[in-house]
């Protein structure tokens, strides 16, 4: 009877650890697709879509957002990420080149359009327009990583500090609030300390921004589909 009741007991602690386990598994790693608006038209792709999805580690999206509220004295000019000189569609939530998707959890990350969508127009004109991709010019997204880097580096990082902004545009649950407190704050810091290049895109990304003379990225037909979409847009802006 003891031997029968261990053997129950051990069972169910088993079963508890995988249900934990595939829960956990589930709510970091799972990828969703992302909403149509995102990518129902090729400029919208280029411009939202995710590359490599779940192959970027992100920044978890409420830390993204309330990272220029909470630290404005690491950006240059006010105006949070439209500081940066990034392209901005009106009436939409994020600048061109960031991509929101569930991977798990809600998480940004950077797309080509981030460098290759620019703000302003190739001729001086009064009103900044967008041009989707103009040969010889990009964005320069050094300073927003610098941005991430310090944000990471400054002591208010953390957990009590991000909540009250946080806080103040949704109401996370239990289980998301244990989530962003114990693993996505400390480890986003961490790697936003080490590389923020490295958290904001995915592999190949990341190297065609290293070396953009190297074909090795484009060995993934995902960025090749990207690459021959950016230099169908230059050479239409091409005078």
């Amino acid at each position: 009877m003891k031997t029968y009741r261990t053997a129950i007991i051990l069972a169910a602690v088993l079963i508890a650890t995988i249900t934990v386990t595939i829960t956990v598994w589930y709510r970091l790693h799972h990828i969703y697709a992302q909403p149509d608006t995102a990518t129902n038209t090729p400029d919208n792709n280029y411009f939202y879509g995710s590359v490599g999805a779940g192959k970027a580690p992100g920044i978890p999206y409420w830390i993204w957002l309330a990272m220029p509220r909470i630290f404005p004295e690491h950006v240059k000019l006010p105006g949070g990420y439209a500081a940066f000189n990034l392209a901005w569609e009106e009436g939409i939530e994020m600048p061109v080149g960031f991509a929101k998707q569930r991977v798990g959890y809600i998480r940004v990350s950077g797309n080509c359009a981030l460098c290759h969508v620019i703000r302003g127009a190739l001729q001086d004109e009064q009103i900044p327009q967008i041009t989707q991709a103009a040969a010889g010019k990009t964005t320069d997204v050094a300073p927003l990583l610098a941005f991430f880097q310090a944000c990471a580096a400054d002591p208010r990082f953390d957990a009590a500090e991000l909540f009250n902004e946080i806080d103040s545009d949704t109401s996370l649950s239990l289980w998301d609030k244990a989530l962003y407190k114990y693993v996505l704050i400390p480890r986003t810091r961490r790697m936003l300390l080490q590389d923020p290049a490295q958290v904001l895109f995915s592999p190949a990304v990341l190297a065609h921004w290293r070396n953009p003379k190297s074909e090795a990225p484009f060995t993934d037909p995902e960025m090749r589909r990207l690459r021959d979409y950016v230099r169908q847009q230059s050479s239409s802006t091409t005078p």
